[in-house]
């Protein structure tokens, strides 16, 4: 069965994990923070707060050193962790592993005592879980139907580090996988009707993968075929009746290797046709002298819930998600300014987000996901027509994570944001993660 078969090469990857990956798992957790610190104060940061209940069992971050109940304190952190659309993504799986799997491994590394360095191997191994579901689950028919891949996928990686935190044995993973594919669940319309029910979703799927962990430990349990079954995920979500090929967990291509860090707080999907607008702005590019522009990006992007919208972008979610939006305002701008996502629509760049077009472009779907390429095409009132493609390297480096860190967590944390980063750098110094967590206050 798929998730046996999971279970037992995720136990036996856990000893062997390549340094590399455990330092990308530094990175990914600094990233979480940086935008649950960034997110603190959006509206569903608050909504997701005000209902948690009360408790010490787990610390919600950058909220004054409140706590709360675990499934809670996870829920909330998880809503922060997605706050800005600025979280990590792992491309192949259409999945923002972050904002689910950490979150839980966190809060339970808190829990236990557990030391800074498991809880990073749990880490990989949660975005490994997410990365190989989605490869047996996903086909073109998933995003057709309006399912989002992340809160989908996300409580297998949730259930994974949870199971790896509290050292379930193969069986009992199994079992835990199991469960959780039974809250797999979440759609896109949001992205139609400009709704913020998209930032509870993946703290959604990561509750239920912390609970479905945690119900395993106590003998619960979940269907071994839960994903190729007859009633299983590749039936439900994908339409795809047979059975799925078995996972493939190999230490020389995680998943967590291959989940990039995003440059603009939008869509994943938007952020190379951004660089590509930006190079064109830094040519002197004049928004009224675009006479009509267009995204020419892989069909991923293109066809993907939200992102192809040139008229409908009266909400932050809208604006976000939408290609047509982000170009124009990285042609307007020179860049993606945060306070061009509320308030009223500038005027002039809803026009030019109007005669603007998005186009899949042969190569960039090929290429897709190993590259994520986009080009931008402006027709000129004077009849010239220009455009450019995005550069090598659009996507911030570990370095640059750790400075996004200190930016949006200095603000609160002061000079600890620089010893989080010291500690989170150097993970084997840090042999109690409660001690980590305590300086989220």
């Amino acid at each position: 069965m798929f998730l046996g078969a999971l279970a037992e090469q995720l136990e036996d990857a856990a000893p062997r994990l390549r340094p590399e990956a455990i330092e990308q798992a530094g990175t990914c957790l600094l990233d979480a923070l940086a935008c649950a610190y960034g997110g603190r104060e959006m509206p569903w940061v608050s909504q997701a707060r005000s209902v948690a209940g009360s408790g010490d069992e787990a610390a919600i971050w950058a909220a004054g050193g409140r706590r709360s109940g675990l499934s809670d304190a996870v829920f909330a952190n998880s809503v922060a962790c997605h706050a800005l659309l600025h979280e990590d993504t792992h491309a192949e799986s259409r999945v923002h592993p972050g904002t689910v799997v950490i979150p839980a491994a966190l809060a339970i590394g808190e829990r236990l005592g557990s030391p800074l360095v498991d809880v990073l191997r749990a880490i990989v191994l949660g975005y490994e879980a997410i990365a190989q579901v989605a490869a047996a689950v996903l086909t073109d028919d998933f995003v057709a139907r309006g399912w989002r891949a992340s809160s989908v996928f996300g409580p297998f990686g949730a259930a994974a580090a949870v199971s790896s935190l509290l050292r379930l044995d193969p069986a009992a993973t199994a079992h835990a996988l199991g469960l959780a594919a039974s809250s797999s669940a979440g759609i896109c319309q949001w992205a139609r009707d400009g709704t913020t029910e998209v930032f509870f979703q993946n703290a959604g799927a990561c509750r239920a993968g912390l609970v479905a962990a945690l119900l395993a430990r106590e003998g619960a349990t979940g269907a071994a075929s839960a994903v190729e079954g007859i009633f299983g995920l590749r039936q439900a979500f994908g339409g795809a009746r047979g059975g799925a090929g078995l996972p493939e967990v190999r230490l020389d291509r995680m998943a967590i290797s291959a989940t990039f860090f995003k440059a603009h707080p939008s869509c994943a999907l938007t952020q190379e046709a951004i660089d590509a607008a930006q190079q064109l702005a830094a040519q002197g590019i004049e928004p009224d002298a675009v006479a009509d522009a267009s995204v020419h990006t892989s069909g991923a992007a293109a066809r993907y819930p939200g992102c192809d919208n040139g008229t409908s972008l009266t909400t932050t979610i809208s604006r976000q998600m939408s290609l047509q939006f982000a170009v124009a305002a990285a042609l307007t701008d020179g860049a993606l300014r945060p306070h061009r996502y509320s308030g009223p629509l500038d005027p002039r760049l809803a026009e030019l987000a109007a005669r603007t077009s998005v186009v899949v472009d042969p190569d960039a779907d090929r290429a897709f996901p190993a590259r994520r390429d986009a080009r931008v095409t402006v027709r000129l009132t004077d009849g010239r027509t220009v455009s450019a493609t995005n550069r090598d390297g659009v996507n911030p480096t570990a370095a640059a994570v750790a400075e996004k860190f200190r930016d949006y967590a200095a603000p609160v944390l002061g000079p600890d944001a620089d010893d989080i980063v010291t500690t989170v750098r150097d993970p084997g110094s840090c042999s109690d993660t409660a001690e980590l967590v305590a300086r989220l206050r």
